[in-house]
């Protein structure tokens, strides 16, 4: 949970289509094992000529299985389409992202192949400086609590978009983050999401990751670090005890086998 029905047939009929260049990103794989439900299955490809093709194969095989299509877009670089079967119904987008990530993307059961939990924390934390969403908030929570401190994935994200200093990315995240009851109520979560509680952790998180970056050296920046397989918010103190992992074109894992063994069972996307 919380995969909808829809979603999660969706994504097993789907899934032999995947592969390291057409795989899933977004809320969906990041809330698999949490409270918030998705409205949306995001395919990101690394090259905008694979996404037309990925759209008529996967979009063939839907109907094929009885799913309605309603087309909301059809650009090169972006297909939207409403997806319904039965009393189930939910959004599907193919679109075109940078190549630029920390890890390679990962084999999975039920999505194919879905980015590196680091990496959509990374993707997230550069969508809510950008928009105003109040599920944005609810994710950032969901990140740090399970995946890695917002300040650690803030500090090495702003690699991913040059022009955003660590401090930036977090006063744009504060700017925006502006929401009431009404707006949280539009979330679906199992349960409810609670506005008060949620906005006062979000708080507390970002007071948390800006005394962190503030610590941190500048000529760090970008780098994630590692320590016993695992990447961490690292003791800014203590750098010398850790191993600096940079992002670079379809991501790499770390240079030490036994680390990208460990890695592998630690972010398995199952345990999201």
């Amino acid at each position: 949970m919380p995969l909808s029905k829809i979603q999660t047939e969706i994504l097993c009929l789907l899934a032999t289509h995947r592969d390291p260049e057409s795989y899933v990103a977004g809320s969906t794989p990041l809330n698999k094992n949490a409270p918030r439900y998705s409205d949306d299955i995001d395919i990101f490809h690394d090259r905008e000529e694979r996404v037309a093709r990925a759209v008529e194969v996967d979009s063939a095989v839907l109907q094929a299985n009885g799913y309605a299509l309603q087309w909301l877009r059809r650009e090169p670089a972006i297909y939207t389409v409403l997806a319904s079967k039965d009393d189930g119904t939910t959004k599907l987008e193919w679109v075109v992202d940078s190549d630029f990530r920390f890890f390679p993307t990962a084999r999975d059961d039920v999505f194919g192949y879905v980015l590196h939990p680091v990496d959509l924390a990374m993707n997230k934390v550069m969508a809510a400086a950008g928009r105003r969403e109040p599920r944005d908030v609810v994710d950032l929570i969901t990140i740090h609590d399970r995946i890695l401190p917002i300040g650690a994935v803030i500090f090495a994200a702003v690699d991913k978009s040059p022009g955003f200093t660590p401090e930036g990315l977090i006063n744009e995240i504060r700017r925006l983050a502006s929401y009431t009851e009404a707006d949280f109520r539009r979330v679906a979560s199992i349960p409810p999401v609670d506005a008060a509680a949620t906005m006062t952790r979000l708080r507390q998180v970002l007071d948390e990751a800006n005394t962190f970056v503030q610590r941190m050296p500048t000529s760090k920046i970008g780098l994630l670090f590692l320590k016993d397989g695992k990447v961490i918010q690292p003791d800014p103190d203590r750098l010398e005890d850790y191993q600096t992992h940079k992002g670079q074109r379809r991501g790499q894992w770390p240079s030490s086998p036994d680390i990208a063994a460990a890695m592998l069972e630690k972010y398995n996307p199952h345990r999201i």
